[in-house]
């Protein structure tokens, strides 16, 4: 199949665009993402704090956990890829994950502790991760040179829909997880899943179809590409369990990149090569040789450090850091709560979102921005000056630097047990969103066509949604590495609850302090039954005198009353190392310092754009 390459025609060589009708499968991929995205976001906006308060988890502990998903969810599409771009194609390979997937979300509808839940979001991000790059990439192989000069359009609409779907489900899942429980917060989202894959089977006579590499064979090779993965996958598991907490997941991502690379080695360089099928083997030499390896390292440096810096710093307001810092009482999260003492806006002042529906504001506003960038700031800045792809991604980086300000000054009034308004989150949401417009859907678009043809998929996987991946190992990272042991010597239980520590030199009032294992306190709360003391909470008080802390609710910010007697043998207390505003200023630090280093890489890459040939739609 030929390969167009628009940006290689002289100036005035262009040929004109003779289409301009949208391809007639479009529509379902569009509602098949909006459904899909439902689901995805809609138990993503609940897990953190589903798993601090439903199951007590430690911030620090839910963060890595729900980073740890993400960055599974966005690695699996280097399998899904390679399953619809050698064996299957896109449809079937969208159609088979899409049931693990549905799987997925079941069991953790029925969740009922850790177990369970890990297995859920293991199927779940196994299910979502290997439908990513078809999904995307089946957008633009619906075009071809007569109507390319729609698919910037396209993504755009393709973007708009994931927004759509993910505001929604962002609004009411939080409402439906206080009013109705995990069951039925979860459960919904699992059956928008199932209304997803049913719409993209009914348009399964309307797509455009790019064949798999095998036309034999294909579910032989299958099972001998999961024979050679699940011994990678097992050792990057046993590496991750292995080592401590300071390295695991860097060190299990570096041992499963690295076994893979061998494993492509093998395959290509050794007389294993003799053994693999024509078709793969023709396949792994047009995807890691030639142009295709040369565009996949050209783009690494940027998709793998610059783009994964962005995915770090944006995932933690989906769901993880921003909304567990809503949680607390300390943060006022009245919308229109400015307006009160207007005595006929009583109603009006009185609605309080909830932690998890701040985000949505993320949501409603790439709606809002999408089109008055594309109609209106880009074309008037490229009156200026040329507004490239990476021009783009430049500035949003020190967009997303600058939003992290902004949460850490809340943080630090938080801290300080001052109360902030919920408007300090959403003026950081507006620039954190004008960042991800300026980076995300042109890291999308870029990733597609600076991709050879038959290896769009593979190399979407292996740049865009492998550096969601890599930004959220580092968060994960940060998170596990974070983790201050302290040795807890007693804890008093009572109207107060009091902590007694071997040193409390350096802590800081409103700190955070996690507790974990069976330590034989029990809290009196709301429940009918006392829960037991695990979790996060905070530093209210210190007695530098008596070497204790007095422990404070950290939602309520209120007294921790309790009983029982200390069991030290079965305890674990731990802190972080990064304490209130300064794990936000180390992230808005990495975001400024990442945006300084890409000037210098954006240099030296050299574009070039690879589309279907408007010949090959006959």
């Amino acid at each position: 199949m030929a390969i167009a390459d628009t940006t290689s025609l002289p100036a005035g060589a262009r040929a004109k665009p003779t289409d301009d009708q949208m391809p007639s499968g479009l529509p379902f991929i569009i509602a098949n993402e909006f459904a899909e995205r439902f689901c995805f976001y809609g138990i993503n906006a609940i897990l953190a704090v589903y798993m601090t308060q439903n199951l007590q988890f430690g911030q620090a502990q839910a963060t890595e956990w729900q980073s740890l998903f993400k960055f599974a969810a966005y690695f699996f599409p280097l399998i899904g890829a390679i399953l619809a771009d050698v064996f299957w194609g896109k449809f079937r390979t969208i159609m088979v994950l899409a049931v693990v997937y549905c799987a997925g979300c079941i069991v953790i509808a029925l969740d009922r502790g850790p177990t369970t839940l890990a297995l859920g979001l293991m199927l779940m991000a196994f299910g979502t991760g290997g439908i990513k790059p078809c999904v995307s990439t089946n957008v633009g192989d619906q075009f071809t040179t007569k109507n390319q000069h729609l698919i910037e359009r396209a993504f755009s609409y393709f973007y708009l829909s994931i927004n759509a779907g993910s505001s929604i489900s962002i609004y009411f899942c939080p409402v439906w997880l206080e009013s109705y429980g995990p069951g039925v917060a979860f459960g919904i989202p699992a059956a928008m899943m199932f209304l997803a894959t049913l719409v993209f089977w009914l348009g399964r006579h309307r797509f455009v179809v790019v064949p798999p590499a095998m036309t034999r064979g294909a579910n032989r090779g299958v099972a001998v590409f999961a024979l050679a993965l699940v011994p990678v996958l097992g050792l990057a598991v046993w590496v991750f369990n292995t080592v401590g907490p300071d390295y695991r997941t860097i060190a299990a991502l570096l041992t499963m990149m690295s076994l893979l690379v061998l494993l492509v080695f093998l395959s290509i360089k050794t007389g294993l090569r003799n053994a693999l099928p024509a078709e793969l083997r023709v396949w792994m030499e047009e995807v890691f040789t030639g142009a295709a390896l040369k565009q996949i390292l050209s783009l690494a440096g940027i998709y793998y450090v610059f783009i994964a810096v962005f995915w770090s710093l944006w995932d933690q307001s989906n769901g993880q850091t921003w909304t567990l810092q809503a949680t607390s009482d300390l943060m006022d999260k009245h919308l229109f709560g400015f307006l009160a003492g207007v005595p006929v806006l009583d109603a009006l002042t009185s609605y309080e979102m909830l932690p998890s529906q701040i985000q949505v504001v993320n949501g409603i506003l790439v709606l809002l921005l999408v089109p008055i960038y594309t109609f209106v700031i880009y074309p008037a800045i490229g009156k200026i000056f040329p507004l490239t792809p990476l021009r783009k991604i430049g500035i949003g980086l020190w967009l997303i630097s600058g939003s992290f300000v902004i949460v850490a000054m809340a943080e630090e009034r938080i801290m300080r047990g001052e109360t902030v308004s919920l408007w300090w989150q959403i003026g950081a949401y507006v620039i954190l969103t004008a960042s991800e417009v300026m980076i995300s859907i042109t890291a999308l678009e870029f990733s597609y066509n600076q991709a050879p043809l038959k290896v769009k998929s593979f190399i979407m996987a292996a740049t865009y949604l492998l550096s969601v991946s890599f930004g959220n190992a580092f968060t994960a990272q940060v998170n596990s590495a974070m983790v201050k042991p302290l040795a807890a010597t007693e804890i008093t239980a009572g109207a107060e609850t009091w902590v007694g520590l071997a040193d409390v030199s350096g802590m800081q009032t409103g700190q955070k302090i996690d507790f974990a294992g069976d330590n034989g306190i029990r809290i009196d709360g709301d429940s009918a039954e006392p829960a037991a003391l695990r979790g996060t909470f905070l530093i209210a008080e210190i007695d530098a005198a008596g070497n204790r802390v007095r422990l404070a609710d950290a939602i309520h910010n209120r007294p921790v009353v309790s009983t029982g007697t200390f069991q030290p043998e079965t305890s674990v207390v731990s802190t972080y190392k990064l304490v209130g505003p300064m794990y936000f200023l180390f992230f808005a630090a990495l975001g400024a310092l990442a945006s300084v280093f890409f000037i210098f890489v954006a240099k030296f890459y050299k574009e070039r754009t690879y589309v279907r040939p408007a010949e090959a739609a006959a």
